[in-house]
């Protein structure tokens, strides 16, 4: 399951957000962003940040 945290990619932020995909998680993580951060457009530098530091680890049943 992709998560993220604000924290791994430098933002003094206590966001941190999971999905069952990394397109609904990014889905999550713009939303954040614009809500919290006022970052209306992703840049392709900031998403490739971003899916950098999208952290994978198996789902658990």
């Amino acid at each position: 399951m992709p998560s993220f945290k604000c924290a791994d990619i430098g933002m003094k932020c206590g966001f941190e957000t999971s999905a069952a995909t990394e397109e609904e998680l990014m889905k999550k993580i713009t939303a954040h962003a614009a809500s919290v951060h006022n970052i209306q457009t992703v840049s392709p530098e900031l998403a490739q940040k971003i899916k950098n530091a999208i952290k994978v680890e198996p789902m658990t049943r």
